[in-house]
């Protein structure tokens, strides 16, 4: 008896994993496989109060999934034209992590294997603000702002340097947009200082240039990011 339940409970517990094993392999494709430019793709919206004065520019920058590089994630961070208070030295680039991609890889395998792990979702794992200059671009959403914008998102990056959880996949009982604690919300959290509108629901399954792509379809973007490329690259 014991062990026909033991075989049903795997038997659960193996489809329950490919389902989610399948949906988050199709969305990797998805992002993996989007074409891009072999320079960076640039968009730039004017959000200035006063369009006489001209203001400090600010991106909004994206990266999909490039394996022959190393890199099977994709990335999205924010550019300044300044070095935010509490930076490095020198750096105008950053994004938010994980302190530990293992680790962070592992919470998420186990709220995907336990049963209840669609309730509790993700246990939190360390993370940090890490400067991002030099990191090779896709698409930038380019802002120019204003001092009041400027202050707005710099408030916006001086609270995200002082948290220390990173959490992709929240669970059931705290789904909202702020739930999920990652480099696309510290881009979105960025995005909307500035006055562009951004999901109300941040998918873990999404990736952070399938976040970069609900960005730009929430501002109008569309058309710009899924136009043809002038020459594919991998």
């Amino acid at each position: 008896m014991f062990l026909k339940w033991l075989k049903r409970t795997v038997l659960v517990l193996t489809i329950w994993l490919g389902v989610h094993v399948a949906a988050v392999g199709v969305r990797w494709a998805q992002v993996t496989l989007h074409p891009v430019d072999p320079v960076p793709r640039v968009v730039e919206l004017d959000l200035r109060a006063d369009k006489t004065v001209r203001g400090p520019v600010i991106d909004i920058i994206g990266t999909r999934p490039t394996p022959s590089k190393g890199d099977y994630i994709g990335h999205m961070w924010v550019a300044w034209p300044l070095t935010p208070p509490g930076a490095r030295p020198g750096s105008r680039e950053a994004g938010y992590y994980a302190h530990s991609q293992m680790q962070a890889v592992g919470a998420m395998a186990a709220s995907l294997l336990l049963p209840w792990g669609f309730l509790t979702g993700q246990a939190p794992v360390p993370g940090h603000m890490r400067a991002d200059d030099g990191w090779w671009r896709h698409f930038v959403i380019r802002i120019e702002t204003d001092a009041a914008g400027l202050q707005r998102a710099l408030a916006v990056d001086a609270r995200w340097r002082a948290r220390r959880a990173y959490v992709l996949r929240p669970g059931v009982e705290r789904m909202g947009p702020a739930d999920t604690i990652a480099c696309q919300d510290y881009a979105f959290d960025v995005a909307a200082a500035l006055g562009l509108q951004v999901p109300d629901r941040r998918d873990w399954t999404r990736f952070p240039f399938g976040s970069f792509q609900e960005l730009a379809d929430a501002n109008g973007l569309t058309s710009w990011i899924e136009a043809p490329p002038l020459a594919d690259i991998r």
